[in-house]
């Protein structure tokens, strides 16, 4: 077995033995090729414009904000915001916040927290003449 490795690779850097022999061709046609897949990174909701949630700690108070503005056409905006704690080696529940509005919201709240990691996320719904569209949004944990 040694010595049929030794030739096979003795024979590819001679170039006697090309390395594509080894693998199998795979051919495809520029008709198979998918060409309709769009990817637009900088509008990735459709009815919202921006949305973002982040957490200060400072002196024992976890202060949140929060923030939504709907595109044209959109009359209603809702979204709960969640406060996690990382306890015994994953994210726990700590506290929510529950907002309804029109296009625009800003909101900030506030609780008590006693030492350790916190972070903040939040889940977004909105409504328009479009339809509606929910998903969830990391916080930033550096601070507002």
């Amino acid at each position: 077995m040694k010595k049929l490795l030794f030739l096979l690779v003795t024979l590819i850097i001679g170039g006697l033995f090309p390395v594509s022999m080894l693998m199998p061709e795979t051919k495809i046609s520029a008709e198979e090729i998918e060409t309709d897949v769009i990817i637009d990174e900088d509008e990735p909701y459709a009815l919202v414009r921006s949305a973002s949630c982040c957490v200060s700690i400072s002196s024992g108070t976890a202060t949140v904000s929060s923030s939504v503005t709907g595109e044209n056409g959109v009359s209603s905006t809702s979204l709960t915001v969640y406060l996690e704690k990382f306890v015994a080696g994953s994210w726990q529940p700590y506290m929510s916040w529950s907002h309804s509005g029109g296009a625009v919201q800003g909101n900030t709240d506030s609780t008590s927290v006693s030492s350790g990691a916190y972070r903040v996320w939040m889940s977004v719904t909105a409504t328009g003449t479009d339809g509606t569209e929910s998903f969830n949004v990391d916080g930033n944990t550096a601070g507002c």
